[in-house]
């Protein structure tokens, strides 16, 4: 394998959009938490380590113009590919660096409002995480924000000896790194086939088996065939990152902020006896058992009180990011399915298809007003916890110009991409979410195209691609044709007003 400080260099890691690494995200994270937010407006600076394909950092570059970013990865091929697409959108307030952890302290890096880090923490060595921390500790800026995701325990202990037994058998074959993981997965098949005591009196290791191996494979291979790979409670984070002067605020994920939506009463009740914030998180993961944790830090942010995070929640502004008629009456969360009831969520919906609004805004409707300011709150904080939701801002025309430009980049770059796309939308200062079809229709928009439908049946066939309904495959051009018909008259009528609405087109 080729290795660079313990990570794997040979294949690039997946293209994708992090939304909650956005500033305005981790500022409302903060908000919620009652710390001091970054003054996004006054200009700020964002710094992430790892990169990766840079998509997070040029979209977030492009929503926010007032603020610097800068972007470090070692992998040559996602520093250029991120770099081009900067180019391509003129995206001027974005820096690549190419470079290793033991380069940083070589590299002429400002202080920072921000430094995130995502996919890194768990797969880089005791020595590059000793680097990480002396750089947190000299380039953030007292009341800085510092986002980190980690594999965690005890979630991945029924998973973790899966994870050895695939790296340490592709270790052991001849080949390049591709067919040493495609040899690997195919071995642990087998061995599941053969009745292996692991797999049979483990069926949690056994579906999540099963679902790697329906996953992209240069996810898997930078997720399990790295070199470093470590799990971590969360107290030894906590202690490792308060060397650089870094205390724990929450989860980067809104929905595990609220416990309403994780945990049943009585584990509520169990949870609120514990007055230690660290103890308390380490018996979270004991109870609903994340592999995953994406914990947000500040270094010495202000406490501010209930009045004044009322104010700044008062001043938010929140716009609908799917169509209302695409909102189900219910979500999924770890506690169960949680219905919404109509007569509370409808007159916050009907108010926010018009147009984002702040929540003093919302207010101002007497049908929302009566429903009261708290019920209110609680019901935003649901919608944004099932993504129906996100925060908004209105948007100077420069920014819209410049998402623009990286929207038709990222459409244009990505023709042949079959999967969801995520897109720039100036009022949420984040992105969207677009399948293919969608961005097919997009680029008929942008070109003026006279036959939306007999361009994307062309493009459909030149891929090999058959739409469906009712489940059934229409195998027949004129099926194809009438179907499409369909989606172009309801993405007209529901989704590309919502995008015009958000900015993205």
């Amino acid at each position: 394998m080729e290795w660079q400080d313990g990570y794997i260099t040979e294949v690039e890691y997946v293209h994708g959009v992090y939304r909650e690494l956005g500033p305005s995200a981790l500022n409302f994270i903060l908000l919620l938490q009652s710390r001091d937010p970054v003054p996004l407006k006054e200009g700020f600076s964002y710094l992430d380590l790892g990169c990766g394909q840079g998509e997070s950092v040029n979209l977030f570059a492009a929503c926010h113009p007032e603020g610097q970013f800068h972007a470090v990865d070692f992998n040559a091929a996602h520093i250029a590919g991120a770099r081009n697409v900067a180019r391509q959108a003129s995206i001027q307030n974005v820096t690549f660096w190419e470079a290793s952890f033991a380069d940083l302290p070589e590299l002429d890096l400002p202080q920072f409002d921000f430094i995130v880090l995502h996919g890194i923490y768990s797969w880089v060595g005791p020595e590059n995480r000793q680097r990480i921390v002396d750089f947190l500790r000299t380039h953030l800026k007292s009341g800085g924000v510092v986002y980190v995701s980690y594999n965690s325990l005890p979630g991945w202990s029924s998973y973790a000896p899966l994870r050895q037994l695939l790296s340490s058998y592709a270790d052991t074959q001849p080949g390049n790194l591709e067919e040493r993981v495609e040899r690997a997965l195919r071995f642990a098949q087998r061995l599941k086939s053969a009745g292996a005591s692991f797999f049979s009196t483990n069926s949690a290791a056994r579906d999540f088996f099963d679902y790697i191996c329906t996953l992209p494979r240069n996810y898997v291979v930078h997720e399990f065939f790295n070199r470093d790979w470590s799990l971590f409670y969360h107290a030894e984070v906590v202690r490792n990152l308060a060397a650089a002067k870094l205390h724990f605020v929450g989860s980067a994920n809104l929905a595990e902020n609220q416990d309403m939506l994780r945990f049943s009463a009585e584990q509520q009740q169990v949870l609120g006896a514990i007055s230690d914030r660290v103890m308390r998180e380490t018996v979270k993961d004991f109870t609903v058992a994340p592999l995953l944790r994406r914990d947000i830090f500040t270094k010495g942010g202000r406490r501010i009180p209930a009045v004044e995070q009322l104010r700044h929640v008062g001043e938010t502004g929140f716009a609908l990011v799917v169509p209302r008629a695409r909102v189900e009456y219910k979500a999924a969360f770890p506690i169960g399915e949680v219905a919404l009831e109509p007569l509370l969520y409808d007159p916050i919906l009907l108010a926010l298809e018009e147009r984002p609004q702040t929540l003093d805004q919302l207010l101002s409707h007497p049908e929302v007003e009566s429903l009261g300011k708290t019920r209110v709150i609680e019901a935003l904080m649901v919608l944004m916890a099932a993504d129906y939701v996100m925060t908004a801002v209105e948007p100077a025309l420069y920014t819209t110009m410049t998402t623009r430009r990286l929207n038709n980049a990222i459409i244009e770059r990505h023709l042949d991409n079959l999967e969801k796309k995520t897109l720039a939308s100036p009022v949420l200062q984040s992105g969207v979410k677009v399948d293919w079809l969608e961005r097919l229709l997009l680029l008929c928009e942008i070109r003026g195209t006279d036959d939306p439908a007999a361009f994307i049946w062309g493009e459909m066939r030149q891929r090999e691609q058959l739409l469906s309904r009712e489940g059934e495959i229409l195998t027949t051009e004129e099926e194809n044709l009438a179907e499409l018909a369909r989606v172009i008259a309801v993405f007209r009528e529901e989704k590309l007003p919502l995008l015009r609405q958000l900015g993205v087109f």
